[in-house]
């Protein structure tokens, strides 16, 4: 018989431990936002195009010229630096991602188990897959400190928040616009999220049809949406600059297998998704009233699911024209594939039946501690904070685009960056003025000419 005074403690050991593990990188993450500075890659010819044509218009800009993204084009010219020349507000990002991202699991866990908000067991979950999530991601700065990677976690949230108001919540009017508003926004932020969302929804839709009848009405609007933003995505004349089309057959194979297996190597490696994993097998449980599914629609979810993922890294290996995909794409598919593997096992414990945390908390500690002694983002905040350099790299930094934005010439040299920083993005201007980021920056301060000496 379970005791529930060895329950209760055990409970409040893993809420703690659960929170601890958040906490601690959440606090490094925000600590180190206030030294975020814009980027010389993307973030500057961004805000240039926002502050000279606006930013609807500038979005349309880069939709012709380079990317089929529409919203995720709108987000990215929304930096602060269209707001305000000071990087003040550079950190900005990394607070709404954070926010959002906790929201949205709360908002999650809430629906999926019933569980009151005074839970611990709800809380503690949030915190224990968020923590998975900021300690086992290899994109850690692409995502959170670099303004022009912010479509890549808002789309996982937005994919999130779409099925989650589909399938939990009751058919109303509303409810119908918050999911024709998500889908178009959905379709238009990344191609990662577009294809795994049109794959997985779309294919389970026609697998019910298939064997369970007729369509929903309200699928038909969505089905509407879901075209017109497919086709705004794929007939974007900025795909076509961006496309690279001259990868050999064989190279594109090689570079599709090779990502694939980083990212089983990433999934399987990380102690936090096995936490997580198991956390959710032994505490949490769906409500009575949620109808679940049977075996052969998870085999048949399942399937979808992987097969999607597969046709996603298609064409990142045939088109992207890079060997290694970003770590802030193989990043996104590691969380797509922690928040279905975490579903999975939700809808399997409904059909084994009920287990209990006391047999297997210990071992849920284990993998949290291991978790965080093996994270290279843990070990990369910790050495930013004590090592100083994050700071250093910033006041240089923010010093040197303040001698430009001061100076009274219209061609400015600035000496090298002396100072770097592993969490940031810390390319340096070219020594020609023509190269593109340093006629980014000279666009935005209104300048001629700006290169490093």
């Amino acid at each position: 018989m379970k005791n529930p005074t060895i329950s209760r403690i055990i409970g409040r050991v893993m809420f703690l431990a659960c929170f601890g593990c958040w906490a601690t990188m959440v606090f490094m993450m925000l600590y180190l936002a206030q030294f975020n500075t814009p980027n010389l890659v993307d973030d500057f010819c961004f805000a240039w195009v926002s502050k000279e044509y606006g930013v609807l218009a500038g979005a349309y800009y880069y939709y012709m010229g380079w990317s089929g993204r529409y919203f995720g084009n709108i987000l990215m010219h929304l930096t602060p630096l269209f707001f305000s020349t000071s990087f003040t507000f550079s950190g900005i990002n990394t607070y709404l991602l954070l926010v959002l991202g906790f929201v949205t699991n709360l908002y999650l866990v809430r629906r999926m188990t019933d569980l009151p908000f005074r839970s611990t067991r709800l809380w503690a979950s949030v915190f224990l897959i968020q923590a998975a999530a900021l300690y086992s991601i290899s994109g850690m700065y692409q995502w959170f400190y670099w303004f022009s990677g912010i479509y890549y976690y808002a789309s996982l949230q937005l994919v999130i928040l779409f099925f989650v108001v589909y399938f939990f919540e009751k058919p109303s009017r509303l409810r119908t616009g918050i999911l024709a508003g998500l889908l178009f926004c959905i379709m238009g932020s990344s191609e990662i999220s577009m294809l795994l969302l049109t794959g997985v929804f779309w294919g389970y839709q026609l697998w019910k049809w298939r064997f369970k009848g007729p369509i929903n009405a309200e699928l038909y609007l969505l089905l509407g949406i879901w075209l017109v933003g497919f086709l705004l995505v794929m007939l974007s004349p900025g795909n076509q600059v961006r496309a690279v089309t001259n990868v050999p057959l064989a190279d594109g194979i090689h570079i599709l297998l090779s990502n694939i297996k980083e990212l089983i190597r990433q999934f399987f490696s990380s102690p936090f998704m096995w936490a997580s994993f198991l956390w959710v097998l032994f505490v949490l449980e769906l409500p009575k009233s949620y109808v679940r599914m049977s075996i052969l629609d998870m085999l048949a979810l399942t399937a979808l699911f992987f097969i999607s993922i597969i046709v996603s890294f298609i064409p990142l290996s045939f088109a992207l024209g890079e060997v290694h995909i970003p770590e802030r794409i193989i990043s996104l598919f590691l969380l797509y594939m922690l928040m279905f593997v975490c579903f999975i096992v939700l809808q399997l414990k409904s059909v084994w039946g009920g287990l209990h945390l006391n047999r297997i908390s210990v071992l849920v500690l284990v993998f949290i501690g291991l978790g965080i002694y093996k994270s290279k983002n843990f070990d990369l905040l910790s050495h930013e904070i004590s090592s100083g350099n994050a700071q250093a790299y910033s006041q240089e930094y923010r010093a040197r685009f303040e001698q430009i934005r001061l100076s009274k010439t219209d061609s400015v040299e600035v000496a090298p960056l002396k100072n770097h920083s592993a969490l940031f993005f810390t390319e340096d201007l070219s020594t020609d003025p023509k190269h593109l980021w340093c006629k980014c920056v000279a666009n935005y301060y209104g300048k001629k000419a700006v290169n490093r000496k």
